[in-house]
């Protein structure tokens, strides 16, 4: 737990990079997965200062987009990890999952193929309002999922949270669908970086490390992930 968001953000950060760091020595090349959300401000700009990454060897992918919205639609989530970190660092290669692609099942296929081949060693991630793992609501959490990337539908909290976050003005300006990767995808990645910030998330935070492991929190599972890391502010883990 740390003091400010700053101080959480600037760790989390450093931990990422030093996964990404031993990825890059070991392998020469590295693919990472990044979490789109106003909870990931601090993070990625500390991320976007370590100047001893080599950029150049990193492909970048993310968790998640709303269906039916343009890349460059204000609430885009491929436009905020572009405006926050792609377009800061020369990355050498963003793979981004296309919202508006006109059948959402076939862009499913493609990016699935993306990460396959590409098998990204660190994610970062956030926890929802509900305890959820990119737009893995509870009502649609498998954490067998044969698939990596599918279809969702919302629920209403994850809907208001967007509302919560200033991404949307309404509830019903919110879509209702989505594409996301899956659990599946996050529990095969060797290193996870989850960073929480925030007092509306205290209790999908506490729900993850202290209740069961359950598809009722999807983000329950990180407590088996071989090598997951939380970072907390002062105000998410308030509980503790």
């Amino acid at each position: 737990m740390y003091e400010s968001r700053e101080d959480m953000g600037a760790a989390s950060a450093a931990q990422f990079a030093d996964r990404l760091r031993n990825t890059l020595a070991t392998q020469g090349k590295a693919a990472v997965i990044f979490a789109s959300a106003p909870s990931q401000n601090e993070f990625l700009a500390s991320l976007r200062e370590i100047d001893d990454i080599d950029w150049s060897r990193v492909t970048g992918f993310h968790l998640d987009e709303y269906i039916g919205i343009r890349g460059d639609h204000p609430a885009s989530f491929r436009r905020y990890i572009r405006e926050h970190l792609i377009d800061r660092v020369p990355m050498g290669g963003f793979y981004e999952l296309r919202g508006d692609a006109p059948d959402p099942e076939a862009e499913c296929t493609r990016y699935t193929a993306l990460l396959a081949d590409a098998k990204p060693a660190v994610v970062a991630l956030g926890i929802g309002e509900n305890g959820h793992l990119a737009f893995i609501d509870p009502p649609v959490c498998d954490f067998q999922d044969p698939r990596d990337v599918r279809v969702v539908e919302l629920d209403d909290v994850c809907r208001m949270q967007q509302v919560h976050d200033g991404c949307f003005a309404a509830f019903d300006d919110v879509p209702s669908r989505a594409l996301t990767l899956t659990i599946s995808v996050f529990l095969r990645t060797p290193h996870a970086v989850v960073t929480v910030p925030g007092p509306t998330k205290v209790r999908a935070v506490q729900a993850a490390l202290d209740g069961p492991v359950t598809t009722e929190c999807p983000a329950s599972i990180l407590r088996r992930h071989p090598d997951a890391s939380l970072f907390l502010d002062k105000e998410s883990a308030e509980w503790i």
